[in-house]
């Protein structure tokens, strides 16, 4: 939500995030909101189910389109601004949010190393947030830091979930295209594809 003061000043307010621990009332300095960074980082080898990654991404995909869809963009799109709300994953740290412009139009280069595409494509674009999104779905299903992607190793693809692994494997690699050409043209198109991943996906 946010609001206009009278003199011409923004202010947001954001829903609380669920807490990372839940006896946190009895000390409120203590609260630390479940961020996307905090949930991989307990999980084994850093790394969460590929069907939970597919989930928390098809969500964070309705909200890009949402976003998209008013002609703005995020541009720092990254585990740790990504809250859990009542269990649901949402976009947060809105601070940067701006209005969506050509690339030849970006002039203020912001955004988070290795959620950035690599140059000289700018940041601060709907194909830029799409990229982060991407490699948002790579960290959390690697377990991996961004600065080093370049492709999906053999020595991933040697893992115990192997199979449903493969599955979101060329969503990532497209996602993450270093050439904005050859990736997703929309966060509608991106979402399309999980879909169909989930589909295939075993329950539980």
């Amino acid at each position: 939500m946010s609001k206009k003061k009278a003199e011409g000043y923004f202010y947001y307010v954001m829903e609380l995030g669920d807490a990372q621990q839940t006896s946190w009332e009895e000390d409120p300095s203590r609260y630390k909101p479940r961020d996307l960074a905090s949930v991989s980082a307990q999980s084994p080898e850093g790394r969460l189910p590929v069907k939970d990654c597919a989930q928390i991404v098809l969500v964070l995909c309705e909200a890009l389109e949402f976003l998209h869809g008013q002609g703005l963009t995020h541009r720092d799109i990254k585990p740790s601004n990504i809250i859990f709300v009542n269990g649901r994953p949402k976009l947060s740290d809105v601070g940067l949010v701006t209005d969506i412009r050509p690339p030849e139009e970006v002039t203020t280069y912001v955004g988070s190393p290795g959620y950035m595409p690599p140059a000289p494509e700018p940041p601060g674009t709907a194909q830029a947030d799409i990229y982060g999104l991407g490699m948002v779905l790579y960290v959390i299903s690697t377990g991996r830091n961004p600065v080093v992607f370049s492709s999906l190793s053999t020595s991933l693809l040697e893992r115990k979930d192997q199979a449903p692994f493969l599955k979101l494997s060329n969503i990532i690699l497209k996602a993450c295209q270093p050439d904005c050409a050859l990736r997703y043209k929309s966060a509608t198109d991106l979402r399309t594809d999980l879909l169909q991943v989930m589909s295939t996906l075993e329950p539980g």
